[in-house]
């Protein structure tokens, strides 16, 4: 659903509160003794910036540095000079402070009608920091003697986003549920491409950690703002969240932008926060209109609006009753005052919903009603049980356009795949900058082109002979299979040091298609869609080279000289089950992550040193597994798999296979290259038979997005000597390269063909 830790932007609809005169304090207001001070920032400032609630980069710059640099785990950031003091008392200023931060805003709001002038003791100074730091008031009824200077803590900036200050909006709002519309669906090329992989993707709700953290912050703070009208937010000196600190009695409360406070004498910072119940009932109001009303945003342009006319009514009848007996002014006004009762809007907001939602959703309806029934005088409710009612209702709602999304998605699956093809290619062509060029894709298709041509006989089991002549093939099969070659070689060789895989796009997520759309470095521009599809299967395929090296040191030790003539050689030792149990073995040591023997363990020693010593010691853990196994193929002639170990590996062969794979298990060794060859080999021979056409030189098939078959070749393509054991992680490989391999072609061989990107090619011979 998006990143729910930012907040939404402030709803254009909601109105400023009032004042409120005879605002009660909490029992948290610290005594008049205390020192506080409120920052406040200037109409227009010569060099700082103001307060921006940009809810995506909510960020209050101390200085002209960029909003971005602020950490992300802390709202506040000490980037500021932690000495800053005044070097004279300044003088006395009697006009009255301005204690509200202002907000940058394309378009400035008038004055607020909580911004009056309010008449301080003769006591109160106003002290300015020095540039840029924007000016702050000292509230003391005991101000030190005139010669004394006034030493202040740096103010960071400050990260109204940062997960320790609780959302001013609910996480659940129109502008994540957005991402669900049917047409922010049809928009979403990611999504449309990854309908072609999973048939069964779906949107489900995001779970997990982080999201209940917010959620609980959030209605905590509602809660907390319900019962004692406090908005407060604390921060210790060493800006690590505290027990709020309420100021709630000498700060009124801002209509929109927080205010900063900090009391020397207890050494605590505190953010006065607007009030989240009028943005809390305002979008609550716009997503229950939202979710009842799913056919609005399609009747006009994606269907005749007169299909759905006797609904779209019925629809509209419900929206215009729910706003006659939801009013967020009254409601406002009734919670306030301790009149607001909430079990017969809930009744009615029940009723609704039930007409609209799967019937599974009903349980969760009923349970919410009677959640809001118990807030009805004698009920026995409280406050909390009135907001846990409005987050059940919110997480319903949720669920719900979930369930529209999905069957929407489910109805239109059909033409979507259908025209996913044309759809992507149209997207690609209307993307601006290097992204859209063909530069690196030309270069890509030329390289496999070449490298094709000194070894142009490929094995096929489909053909007579076994095999068939690149040379003789036509221009079109020839970038065919170009590609095919070019994907491969991405997979096994990637063109640059590449980040962490990441998981493919799948349905686990509420946006079952999020993705950056961007591509990666040094790849073909064509395959930005694929970008964390490519990086997994280059993880597996690494894995799978480097178990292949760990089976060959196991061969090898297993077959040297032990220096005892006395050692039997029986040639047969090493069978098929034991190398499929030392597999395991090393897959588990490993937890899947042998790659790394082709990131780290240079030589030169230009790796870093964690990841070098993790490698390392991974290493040694598996090659001591694989000396002991080897140990007991050549002194036992009967192994029992199920058996623990009960040789130790002798020195001299403990050595032989530590040197052996420091010296070929590292990256670019002339052994590893060649296994990782091996494999690549393997691998592509297998996608030749699952993809190629035997027999059909206009390639009209090749160019349909319909289901690949991944049945098993005519003639399984066989597989190098000691890569038998591998055989199941080649097919798999093989298979998942194949499918990326056919949909990539069935978009973009159209234009590879149209764009001639073998034009600069030589000439075939024959």
């Amino acid at each position: 659903m998006g990143d729910l830790g930012h907040p939404l932007p402030p709803v254009s609809n909601c109105r400023k509160r009032k004042a409120d005169a005879d605002e009660e304090p909490t029992s948290d207001t610290p005594a008049a003794t205390d020192d506080i001070l409120v920052e406040g920032i200037p109409r227009q400032p010569p060099s700082s910036p103001w307060l921006s609630t940009n809810t995506a980069r909510a960020v209050w710059p101390s200085d002209s540095s960029s909003p971005t640099d602020s950490a992300p785990s802390s709202p506040l950031s000490p980037d500021d000079d932690p000495s800053l003091r005044s070097s004279k008392r300044p003088r006395v200023d009697t006009a009255p402070p301005k204690t509200h931060l202002r907000v940058s805003d394309r378009h400035p709001s008038p004055r607020s009608p909580t911004r009056r002038s309010r008449k301080r003791p003769d006591s109160r100074e106003v002290v300015p920091l020095p540039t840029p730091q924007p000016s702050v008031l000292k509230i003391d009824s005991q101000l030190p003697p005139s010669d004394s200077p006034i030493q202040y803590p740096a103010f960071p900036n400050i990260d109204l986003s940062s997960p320790h200050i609780p959302s001013l909006h609910p996480l659940i709002n129109r502008q994540t549920l957005k991402e669900l519309d049917l047409a922010a669906i049809l928009r979403n090329p990611q999504l449309r491409h990854d309908l072609l992989f999973d048939a069964g993707l779906q949107f489900r709700p995001t779970s997990g950690r982080r999201k209940r953290e917010l959620s609980d912050r959030y209605w905590r703070a509602v809660a907390q703002e319900l019962e004692t009208g406090c908005t407060c937010v604390s921060f210790d000196i060493q800006w690590r969240p505290c027990d709020p600190l309420c100021v709630c009695r000498r700060v009124a409360i801002p209509a929109q932008n927080p205010i900063l406070t900090y009391s020397a004498s207890r050494r605590i910072l505190t953010l006065r926060m607007p009030s989240r119940l009028r943005p809390l009932l305002t979008e609550f109001l716009e997503v229950l209109l939202f979710v009842i009303q799913p056919l609005t945003s399609i009747s006009d342009a994606y269907a005749n609006p007169s299909t759905f006319q006797a609904q779209i009514e019925r629809h509209a009848a419900q929206a215009a009753h729910l706003r006659s007996v939801f009013d967020p002014d009254l409601i406002q006004q009734e919670l306030q005052h301790d009149l607001f009762d909430p079990s017969g809007l809930f009744i009615v907001i029940g009723q609704t919903l039930k007409s609209h939602c799967a019937p599974m959703r009903d349980r969760a309806v009923d349970a919410m009603v009677e959640v809001a029934k118990t807030c009805a005088p004698g009920g026995g409710g409280s406050k909390a049980d009135a907001v846990k009612a409005v987050r059940m209702c919110l997480d319903i709602l949720e669920l719900m356009k979930l369930d529209i999304a999905n069957h929407q998605l489910q109805t239109l699956r059909p033409f979507l795949i259908d025209s996913s093809g044309q759809y992507e290619l149209k997207a690609f062509k209307g993307r601006k900058g290097p992204s859209s060029s063909l530069e690196i894709t030309r270069k890509w298709i030329m390289s496999s082109h070449h490298c094709l041509l000194t070894s142009p006989i490929l094995s096929h089991p489909s053909f007579s002979s076994g095999s068939f002549d690149y040379r003789h093939l036509s221009q079109s099969q020839k970038t065919y299979i170009s590609a095919l070659k070019g994907l491969a070689d991405l997979v096994f060789d990637p063109p640059s040091p590449a980040p962490s895989p990441a998981p493919a796009c799948s349905s686990g997520s509420a946006v079952a298609a999020p993705s950056s759309m961007c591509p990666l470095p040094l790849y073909p521009e064509t395959t930005y869609l694929d970008s964390a599809r490519l990086l997994v299967l280059a993880a597996d395929a690494a894995d799978t080279a480097a178990m292949y090296m760990f089976l060959l040191l196991y061969r090898q030790l297993v077959f040297s000289d032990s220096g005892d003539s006395s050692a039997p050689r029986d040639q047969s030792r090493v069978n098929h089950a034991e190398l499929l149990r030392l597999k395991k073995e090393i897959r588990d040591i490993s937890s899947s992550h042998l790659g790394h023997c082709f990131k780290y363990g240079n030589l030169d020693g230009s790796d870093s040193a964690v990841d070098r010593d993790k490698w390392c010691k991974l290493k040694q853990d598996i090659v001591l597994q694989v000396a002991l196994r080897a140990k007991e193929a050549r002194t036992s002639t009967d192994i029992n798999p199920s058996a623990l170990p009960t040789h130790v590996p002798d020195e001299r062969l403990l050595k032989l296979a530590e040197g052996w794979s420091d010296t070929h298990i590292r990256p670019n060794s002339p052994l590893s290259t060649m296994l990782k060859n091996r494999v690549r080999d393997a691998v592509f021979s297998q996608v030749l038979a699952f993809t190629f056409p035997p027999s059909d030189a206009s390639l009209g098939s090749i160019r349909t997005l319909g289901s690949l078959s991944t049945s098993s070749p005519p003639c399984p393509a066989g597989l190098a000597s000691g890569m038998e054991p591998l055989a199941d992680e080649v097919r798999s490989l093989a298979e998942r390269l194949a499918r990326l391999a056919h949909i990539h072609l069935g978009v973009y061989l159209p234009l590879y063909e149209q764009e001639d990107v073998l034009s600069d090619a030589p000439s075939s011979t024959s």
